[in-house]
């Protein structure tokens, strides 16, 4: 099993390039669920299911805006359940994290 573990998980890195800051009202309804923190248009999660209360997959590193794509990445098109807070390091479900209405 050690040898299916992926031993750089930034060596076949893709990042994903700023959309550009006009959806920041889109952004103003999307916070932590458990410490409140809201992301911005230029936060970055990278896909890397090894810390992650996510089900195992064959994650690529792909540095990207999980709101930007809705949880889904765009290197490997892993529909991401949970996401971890940039500031208090949680996992949450990541449709937790939209605000209703």
């Amino acid at each position: 099993m050690e040898l299916l573990k992926k031993t750089d998980p930034l060596a076949d890195l893709t990042i994903i390039p700023s959309l550009g800051q006009d959806d920041d009202e889109a952004f103003e309804r999307i916070r932590c669920p458990l410490c409140e923190w809201r992301p911005t248009p230029a936060s970055r999660w990278c896909c890397c299911g090894e810390t992650t209360p996510e089900p195992p997959f064959d994650w690529c590193g792909t540095i990207f805006n999980t709101f930007r794509t809705r949880g889904r990445c765009p290197g490997c098109q892993h529909q991401w359940q949970w996401t971890t807070c940039l500031s208090c390091h949680g996992a949450s479900r990541h449709e937790d994290w939209y605000e209703c209405g």
